[in-house]
């Protein structure tokens, strides 16, 4: 199921994160936290990327069983700070193919050896990319308190909205602790027109 739809359902909705392990004598374990979520009833769970993609493929093969195995909706984290576009491609193409149709679509921390000629910069470039490679449901990242890069609030929403008319489905906040951060941010977005579900 798209997580777009889930959400129009007009009901809470819970969701859970795994972390694929880098080492592989550890990967087993993930399949049985997996089931045991599953039991819970969650609405999706969500799978990470890795730092560089470093666990891009666990990604997909985790997100794989828990769509298919699990049958619990999956989302992927995928991102593209030091990916080319043939790699992010090739990973679309695998996630396509495990029937995953969620992708959270992040830009990822800059490595030490970030050049500014990267074939991506911005989760923007993401988006577009995803949107032009197969019918999925894509998910964003948004920051209550602002972004760390992005001295300016206000500037910080416009680059917001331009990810959400790139072709966004919902949002998901970074980590917040004060609920009225998230109310003040949430009549912020609806005034400048973001009107996509925002996931806290």
């Amino acid at each position: 199921m798209k997580i777009k739809d889930l959400l129009k359902e007009n009901k809470v909705t819970f969701s859970c994160e795994i972390f694929p392990p880098k080492k592989e004598d550890h990967f087993a374990e993930v399949f049985q936290v997996v089931d045991q979520i599953s039991a819970l009833g969650v609405d999706f769970i969500s799978v990470t990327y890795g730092a560089g993609g470093s666990t891009s493929k666990k990604t997909v093969e985790v997100a794989s069983y828990i769509q298919n195995t699990g049958k619990t909706t999956a989302l992927a984290h995928l991102t593209c700070i030091d990916s080319t576009h043939t790699q992010v491609r090739a990973q679309l193409d695998r996630l396509k193919d495990s029937g995953i149709t969620n992708i959270m679509a992040l830009r990822g921390d800059r490595p030490q050896d970030f050049t500014a000629d990267s074939e991506y910069s911005h989760a923007i470039d993401l988006i577009h990319e995803i949107r032009t490679h197969g019918d999925f449901c894509i998910g964003a990242a948004c920051y209550p308190e602002g972004h760390l890069e992005c001295e300016h609030k206000q500037r910080d929403l416009a680059f917001l909205k331009e990810k959400v008319d790139a072709g966004a489905d919902f949002l998901t906040t970074q980590m917040f602790f004060d609920n009225n951060l998230f109310y003040n941010f949430l009549y912020r977005a609806y005034a400048v027109g973001i009107n996509v579900p925002i996931i806290p």
